[in-house]
């Protein structure tokens, strides 16, 4: 069992560079959307589509797929930034815990497929605990293999991805896990409008923070 997590918006290859992520603002982000899951109930910016989900102590955790109602403008055109805490219980193996990080995906009722098969999926853990990936439309785009153990369990990491005009880039810790450039990114704005994660049991995240960059040149990526 899995569980996502997004919020709606409306409307190459690896780097190596190690440098942390910057600032939102001052990096020109505007935040949209935040949540820090100090209450009961999920509340009416959240819906269930698959497995249960629950907060506790400050944290979103469960088993299956939700999506928030939270959403941008429809003349929204930009890109995005999301951020958030995660806590892994136990460590990541198999086919245990793992976070999927998703970006511009599409809405299950609308498009009739599940929401992390569209847009970029940014995972680590799973599998594999020493690799970062990024998937663009369920085709794998960007892989960094061989890292230390990237989650620890007990210990909270802090997540940051963002596509800024196409320059998509995964940080954990203020660590450059991986990072892909892509020459026709998905922007806030179209049918790519969902932002959030999927994650599997015995993790937790807290602090959800979405932002939104707009476009420079909206004619150079229509």
């Amino acid at each position: 069992m899995v569980f996502v997590l997004a919020v709606s918006l409306s409307p190459a290859g690896e780097s190596g560079r190690e440098a942390g992520p910057a600032p939102a603002e001052k990096a020109g982000w505007k935040r949209h959307f935040s949540d820090t899951f100090k209450r009961a109930e999920l509340g009416s910016n959240w819906k269930m589509y698959e497995g249960h989900g629950s907060i506790k102590d400050g944290a979103l955790q469960g088993s299956g797929c939700i999506l928030s109602t939270c959403g941008f403008p429809d003349d929204s055109w930009g890109f995005t930034r999301f951020e958030c805490d995660v806590e892994f219980e136990d460590q990541p193996k198999g086919d245990g815990p793992f976070l999927d990080v998703l970006m511009h995906a599409r809405p299950p009722e609308k498009y009739e497929r599940p929401p992390w098969t569209g847009g970029y999926v940014f995972r680590i853990g799973g599998l594999t605990n020493a690799s970062g990936r990024i998937v663009r439309d369920g085709q794998e785009i960007g892989v960094k293999q061989n890292l230390a153990p990237v989650m620890d369990p007990g210990r909270v990491h802090r997540i940051v991805v963002e596509n800024d005009q196409g320059q998509l880039r995964f940080f954990m810790d203020d660590k450059l896990i991986v990072e892909y450039k892509d020459r026709s990114p998905f922007f806030a704005g179209n049918d790519y409008n969902r932002i959030g994660f999927r994650f599997g049991l015995n993790v937790k995240v807290r602090n959800v923070m979405v932002y939104i960059k707009r476009m420079d040149d909206m004619d150079h990526f229509i």
